[in-house]
């Protein structure tokens, strides 16, 4: 029984610490945009140095029945998140960075298999906390290591945290599309210049400082054109964004009540990465118009991002909250 609770207790420390080192290159390398607190950079920040310092914990066997008990309330908290995930359609836990694994995987194939294996094989005939104290031998050196670790991984997180462009960790130009360089990134635009303006592809590597992120955004979409005229919604999804498969069929039953007034158009365009075409939240027969931002660079934002734009002109915004037809008219109308 001993042998098998320290081999549990080992395997789910280094989990955590894989887990932990994962996000740490996540959040080194690009920025964190997220729907919410337990999802934030502010969350993570917390998050890491925890499942580190636990994992820590549990592979070097110091007081057995207090790690075990904080590791056996972490993942019931962790199936509680997974289990929800699962539900709500994401296509990934989140647990490892960058690395997309299906909440359903790491629900069934990590997280429930853990717990139950800390709940047979607890540590029985330790006591909480001591006395009986561990050898300082065993004790001082993981104690000086760890708070080493922590100590410096806490100020790194904290004081490098990536900007809104640069180069990612996939070797790509990021851009992360924020609400308040929507309106405009720098002096030098001309309110009253055309609204999808051209710059040279060739120079990708240097983003263009006149030109607002939401135009960005339109000339790497492969039907910018046909949104410099007449009013049009755009709706930007992933197919497995959860609240994009709520607003695409709300926004299908829009779009169809305007398929005989050319001034008034909806879009849906598809964000990178591009799901199968079998998995596409968008109806095949759609009058909408379709369309792709391109893989050019890697675009940092959540969705549904939907512009609503007049004459290639953007008048409004609206970020994971979809309007219903009626605030999207009274915008237009209020606008013109």
């Amino acid at each position: 029984m001993k042998i098998a609770n320290r081999i549990v207790m080992t395997l789910a420390g280094l989990l955590l610490i894989v887990a932990a080192l994962l996000k740490s290159h996540e959040l080194l390398t690009e920025p964190i945009i997220s729907k919410g607190f337990w999802e934030s950079w502010e969350f993570f920040i917390i998050q890491i140095p925890l499942e580190l310092g636990l994992g820590i914990w549990l592979v070097s066997g110091l007081f057995k029945k207090a790690a075990w008990l904080l590791a056996t309330i972490a993942f019931a908290g962790f199936i509680g998140v997974t289990l929800y995930k699962g539900l709500t359609g994401e296509a990934s836990c989140g647990c490892f960075g960058k690395i997309e694994v299906n909440p359903w995987i790491t629900l069934f194939a990590m997280d429930v298999p853990i717990l139950i294996a800390l709940v047979i094989f607890r540590p029985k005939g330790e006591k909480l906390l001591p006395p009986p104290w561990p050898h300082p031998a065993h004790f001082i050196p993981i104690a000086m290591l760890t708070s080493f670790l922590l100590g410096a991984l806490i100020p790194t997180l904290i004081f490098n945290k990536p900007g809104d462009e640069g180069i990612g960790r996939s070797g790509r130009q990021y851009l992360v599309i924020r609400p308040e360089n929507w309106t405009g990134s720098s002096t030098k635009t001309d309110p009253n210049q055309a609204a999808i303006e051209e710059y040279d592809e060739t120079q990708i590597a240097v983003l263009p400082d006149d030109l607002p992120s939401w135009k960005i955004m339109l000339n790497h979409v492969d039907i910018a054109d046909k949104l410099k005229s007449g009013a049009a919604v755009v709706l930007f999804y992933h197919a497995d964004c959860p609240d994009c498969r709520e607003a695409v069929p709300i926004y299908e039953k829009y779009n169809q009540k305007f398929t005989a007034d050319e001034q008034f158009n909806f879009a849906f365009i598809k964000v990178p990465p591009y799901s199968d075409p079998s998995q596409d939240i968008v109806p095949a027969d759609t009058t909408a118009m379709v369309g792709k931002l391109d893989q050019s660079r890697d675009w940092i934002f959540q969705t549904p991002l939907i512009f609503l734009l007049n004459d290639g002109e953007l008048i409004q915004w609206w970020q994971v909250k979809y309007p219903d037809l009626d605030e999207i008219l009274n915008t237009l109308v209020t606008a013109q």
